[in-house]
């Protein structure tokens, strides 16, 4: 298994888990983008870099910044 075939794995994984836990009234996906944020500032290491995304990738906004992924 590569390690694109192993992130895309993982990535998949992790969404299932995530829409069980949303069926069972467990947590909701804004609870989960709040930890996640949290994580990233606590743990430096664990940041998106700035340049991970390329240009066109970028939507802009008056206000803010809006990446494709979220």
């Amino acid at each position: 298994m590569s390690l694109e075939e192993a992130t895309v794995s993982n990535m998949w994984e992790i969404a299932a888990i995530v829409g069980i836990l949303e069926r069972k009234g467990l947590c909701t996906k804004q609870d989960l983008y709040g930890i996640i944020t949290e994580f990233r500032n606590n743990n430096p290491r664990a940041r998106i870099p700035e340049t991970a995304f390329p240009e066109p990738y970028v939507l802009l906004t008056a206000d803010a910044h809006i990446y494709s992924w979220r």
